[in-house]
């Protein structure tokens, strides 16, 4: 009994969804095109941007004059600092379509009833708006016979409506177009920009040669039939599996699908940042002083410092350890009486260093004692003289 409640639930879903995308898809919306079905439920009943873009669009389809209250391009700063749900509140509770403090159905969180109801109405009442203003639908909604016994402007109107439609039929803007391309868009640019190169007119090209036009055809032709023959080459080493028309058809549509969303995404972002960042970003830039590079000239300095630091650290230790190994080993080396007469020939040898030390200056003042001798005699002789 569950199971056949949720399948019904199901397929009155899909059946809801896709009276939606055929209502939106004649109105030629944007979000709705190349889309599944799926799409269009999360499109209407989901919170979000998404939600809120398809409301704006259809408000200022039905009337074009709400694009300017609705669209924060167009608004002004203080406008664009309101909120966009107030806004559409506002407008739909001003059509009728819903009471002016039902703010959540707006965002997308009340039923899904709810919200369906207020789509229907709300595509409903931009259909009739449409269908009003295209003079081909008012054709369709008031069909009647044309004789040569109608009146001559009715005959008139409806020549010029059954045109009209065969008009919108096809591009007639090729038909009328005075200038021909023979030649694919890609390939015409590489030869405006030749052309431009060369110093010539894309609207005046240069006169053919027809020498030139014939080797160039020439050389073509080999380069194709050499082609040709690299790619007979393949198809004889390789086998290559045929393309599966199913896969290929559903990879396409998933891509379309991702594609769609991805273009959703960027709408969102760009209207965040328009009514969320953009006026953030037009303030002015702070004034930066010199205070930042003496900041980090200090901090360089202290580094090396700590670094300084660290180093005499390491060499304490290291010196630590060195003295307490040779404390331990020594003792352990020299017995006692080798240490009195390691002690003794230490003194024996500091002595007569030290008696070296005194003959040493003993000479050097006795030198000193005869040189202020002989200074003292020249500088009287001197004085005599």
């Amino acid at each position: 009994m569950h199971s056949t409640t949720t399948m019904a639930a199901s397929t009155k879903d899909k059946k809801l969804s896709k009276a939606f995308k055929e209502r939106l898809d004649a109105l030629h919306c944007p979000y709705t095109e190349d889309v599944d079905e799926s799409w269009i439920a999360e499109l209407i009943f989901k919170p979000g941007e998404p939600r809120i873009r398809l409301l704006q669009w259809l408000l200022s389809t039905f009337d074009s004059k709400l694009d300017e209250e609705l669209d924060p391009q167009y608004a002004s700063m203080e406008s664009k600092m309101d909120s966009r749900i107030q806004r559409l509140l506002f407008v739909t509770s001003t059509l009728g379509l819903c009471r002016y403090d039902d703010v959540d159905l707006i965002r997308g969180v009340t039923s899904a009833s709810k919200q369906a109801a207020f789509m229907d109405h709300l595509i409903d009442i931009v259909l009739i708006t449409a269908s009003a203003e295209d003079p081909h639908s008012k054709a369709l909604l008031s069909p009647g016979i044309v004789s040569d016994a109608s009146p001559l402007d009715e005959q008139f109107n409806q020549s010029c409506l059954y045109m009209d439609s065969l008009a919108r039929q096809e591009n007639l803007d090729l038909v009328y177009n005075p200038r021909l391309d023979l030649l694919p868009p890609d390939i015409q640019r590489q030869v405006e920009k030749s052309w431009s190169d060369k110093g010539h007119d894309k609207n005046k090209p240069p006169k053919l040669e027809l020498a030139a036009i014939a080797d160039s055809a020439i050389e073509l032709a080999k380069s194709l039939e050499r082609q040709r023959e690299l790619l007979q080459e393949l198809k004889n080493n390789f086998d290559y599996q045929e393309a599966d028309e199913s896969r290929t058809e559903k990879v396409c549509k998933t891509l379309s699908l991702v594609l769609s969303e991805l273009s959703q995404l960027v709408t969102g972002f760009s209207y965040c940042y328009e009514n969320e960042m953009s006026h953030w970003c037009n303030k002015m830039p702070p004034t930066l002083t010199q205070l930042g590079p003496a900041f980090k000239r200090v901090h360089n300095l202290l580094q090396q410092f700590v670094q300084l630091l660290q180093s005499l650290k390491s060499i304490r230790n290291c010196y630590t350890n060195l003295s307490r190994e040779a404390s331990q080993q020594i003792p352990n080396l020299i017995s006692k009486d080798d240490r009195l007469s390691v002690l003794a020939s230490a003194g024996e040898a500091a002595l007569e260093s030290f008696q070296e030390c005194l003959g040493v200056l003993d000479d050097s003042m006795q030198r000193r004692d005869a040189d202020i001798s002989s200074s003292s005699t020249l500088h009287s002789s001197f004085l005599k003289m």
